[in-house]
């Protein structure tokens, strides 16, 4: 007769066909895999509310923003920004941790091993991400943009409220490596270096779109030396930074030249990581640079749509040499 799963798990450890081991792992995956959709509800349910609240909260002080004084404003979204902040280090500041019980055929020692607490490193970290860790770093996310507007009110300086951004967004992201908290770093460590070579050069493009360029290759270097996680989100986040820096001068020889430097040096690291973002971003760099280069030295005599047909023509010979290169 058919018992429970612990039962018929017993009894394939009992006539050899599983190890102890096997059976555990076993175990886990059937206990999960049951456990995930009630999670999924309860996880979106805490985002749709967290939504509902952020949009009334909003709506509630657009009707009388205007009518606020700059200290209310400040202290609006100071509030703001403690309150998801308390709430992401309440909800990231508990880690993961699974116990399981076993069945007493496993043994002693296999149920000492289920009941340890798994050691979680970095990478066991990452998949271990609850639900509870991905509403804490939405939070934490949310609190550096309203750290970054509250610095903004403040000093109404871009670079310092940047900073103010990338500080919450760091803060959250040692507590937990998500993806929604390194795409607040990427964009306030974007804003805060651009917008402070922006000041110091009196607003030379050239300056912030080479400020940006060297951004998207130290972010690059830390996502290949482990200190910010999620490779492929990482890589993909370096090179826009960096191909955005480098049409931060759009129609200059400089744009054109730091495009297509930034197209090559992603393509050869492509050959390296094989992460497909590589490959895309040097496409779209290429499609890009190209038209310019030939528009510039022409000096604008080629048409629009003549541009449009060579940009199409990069692209398709892109994409054509990018795949057969992913293949081999």
């Amino acid at each position: 007769m058919p018992g429970t799963p612990d039962e018929a798990l017993a009894r394939l450890v009992r006539d050899g066909v599983l190890s102890a081991g096997q059976a555990m792992a076993v175990r886990e995956a059937l206990r999960e895999s049951a456990v995930p959709a009630r999670a999924r509800w309860a996880e979106v349910a805490g985002y749709v509310g967290g939504g509902l609240v952020l949009a009334g909260a909003l709506s509630l002080v657009a009707t009388s923003w205007a009518d606020l004084s700059k200290v209310a404003h400040v202290a609006i979204l100071l509030a703001a920004t403690v309150a998801l902040l308390a709430a992401g280090i309440i909800l990231l500041g508990v880690q993961p941790r699974e116990r399981a019980t076993s069945p007493p055929e496993l043994g002693a020692r296999s149920r000492e091993r289920a009941t340890s607490p798994p050691e979680l490193g970095a990478r066991s970290w990452e998949r271990a991400v609850t639900a509870r860790s991905r509403t804490g770093s939405v939070s934490m996310a949310l609190a550096s943009v309203t750290a970054a507007l509250a610095a903004a009110e403040l000093v109404d300086v871009s670079a310092i409220a940047g900073a103010a951004g990338l500080l919450v967004g760091v803060l959250g992201y040692a507590l937990a490596r998500t993806a929604p908290l390194a795409l607040a770093c990427a964009f306030f460590a974007a804003l805060t270096v651009g917008s402070l070579a922006d000041d110091l050069t009196g607003g030379s493009a050239l300056a912030a779109g080479l400020s940006l360029v060297v951004l998207g290759v130290v972010w690059t270097a830390l996502v290949l030396a482990g200190v910010i996680g999620q490779r492929p989100l990482g890589l993909g986040l370096g090179a826009v930074i960096a191909l955005v820096g480098g049409q931060q001068d759009a129609g200059t020889v400089w744009a054109y030249t730091m495009t297509a430097a930034v197209a090559v040096a992603c393509l050869l690291l492509y050959r390296r990581e094989r992460a497909w973002v590589l490959l895309v971003a040097g496409v779209i760099g290429f499609t890009v640079a190209v038209p310019e280069a030939i528009w510039h030295w022409t000096g604008g005599a080629v048409g629009g749509s003549v541009i449009v047909m060579i940009a199409g023509a990069v692209l398709v010979t892109a994409s054509v040499l990018g795949i057969r290169w992913h293949r081999t």
